[in-house]
């Protein structure tokens, strides 16, 4: 094939006058580099492979990361792991069969996403996330999410979201609010883990979290420096045992705990703008009508924020929440934006799962500049309007 059938065939010639036209009118300033981006946007991204392997959450144990790849980019994403035995189970098993299980049920989930999974999304537009999760769920409707996992799920639609967000070229929490179907420009109030309870901290207290609630901060910059210095002066006012970055502290019970995080905020000089809240982590009752959302209780990023809407018609607050041990993928602190959740809980200010998503939300507020808005005090009524 000659260059000039070559050049016929595929309309290079026409396309390649468009580009050039284009980057006249807007009078580039570096012409190649315009006329290769104008080239690439006129090509549609469709996704061509889904690859996953196992990886280690934070708390080294396994989970799944999943890499997107489309004709254009790779989009990678990761979940922490599916749930291992508890309770009795968890105790007959053992910590070591827990995470062999646990690496058994990763496994599985792995190969059937380099399986089925990506056969059935080659060919789509990483655009149409409610058809990519739905062709997910179809997979594994009759079951529940039981052979893929709730986990993997949101592993491969998150990484899809990813994708649908490089494909318009705008942020990752502008195309969730676009997927939302409003704008949303409300910046949540993180709610800072301070003394970990339950059965992750195997201390007694018979709640899983106390946290702090900065509402009196002017923005979200501030609100994690209010929130951090609170959870160092805990390290003050507390007889505590410093562990892998986290505050282990052994109050005799709620109301000792409360107290010390309650004595931590008057010597950060923070009385009345920090706020305390509590995790039960219980299922028969709810605190103050605020819907707690964990992504991977849900399973896709179109089954979140469809919860989103509904906890927001019922006039909930929401709150966007990680899970023990998450990955250092930061999606929920997009998440929590796009879909103005009001409130994010990803745990302390420290170690690096947790402040991947921290760090993010300080980076999207600078993004917004003066159209950011800082929840508050009214992170129940946080609109997507």
């Amino acid at each position: 094939m000659s260059v000039q059938e070559y050049l016929e065939k595929h309309l290079l010639s026409r396309k390649i006058e468009e580009a050039v036209n284009a980057a006249v009118r807007a009078k580039a300033p570096d012409p190649v580099l315009f006329i290769a981006g104008h080239m690439r946007r006129a090509v549609p991204a469709v996704i061509t492979r889904v690859r996953a392997r196992q990886i280690l959450d934070g708390h080294g144990a396994p989970a799944v990361e999943v890499e997107l790849h489309t004709n254009k980019a790779v989009h990678r994403a990761s979940a922490a792991g599916a749930g291992a035995p508890e309770g009795a189970a968890a105790d007959a098993a053992g910590d070591s069969e827990r995470r062999k299980i646990l690496a058994r049920v990763v496994a599985d989930a792995v190969r059937v996403i380099n399986g089925k999974v990506s056969v059935a999304l080659v060919g789509m537009d990483p655009q149409q996330q409610a058809q990519i999760d739905q062709a997910i769920m179809d997979l594994d409707k009759a079951r529940h999410k039981a052979e893929l996992g709730a986990n993997a799920m949101l592993a491969v639609s998150i990484a899809a979201c990813k994708a649908g967000a490089a494909e318009k070229e705008v942020p990752l929490y502008k195309h969730i609010a676009d997927l939302v179907g409003k704008s949303a420009t409300t910046l949540p109030v993180p709610a800072i883990t301070v003394i970990n309870g339950g059965k992750h901290a195997g201390n007694g207290l018979p709640i899983q979290e106390i946290m702090i609630l900065p509402v009196g901060a002017k923005n979200f910059e501030e609100a994690m420096q209010m929130g951090s210095e609170t959870y160092h002066h805990l390290k003050r006012v507390a007889t505590l045992e410093i562990m892998v970055g986290l505050l282990q502290i052994f109050p005799g019970n709620i109301s000792e705990g409360l107290d010390l995080v309650i004595a931590a905020i008057e010597r950060a000089g923070y009385n009345g703008r920090v706020k305390l809240a509590i995790d039960v982590a219980a299922t028969d009752f709810c605190v103050a009508f605020c819907y707690n959302m964990q992504a991977n209780q849900v399973g896709t990023v179109t089954e979140a924020i469809e919860v989103v809407k509904q906890a927001k018609d019922a006039h909930w607050g929401v709150m966007v929440s990680h899970r023990s041990g998450d990955t250092e993928d930061s999606f929920i602190a997009d998440l929590a934006v796009g879909a103005a959740a009001g409130q994010i809980k990803a745990g302390a200010p420290c170690r690096g799962e947790c402040l991947t998503k921290y760090n993010q939300l300080l980076r999207i507020e600078e993004e917004l500049g003066s159209e950011g808005v800082y929840a508050g005090e009214n992170w129940r009524t946080a609109s997507t309007s």
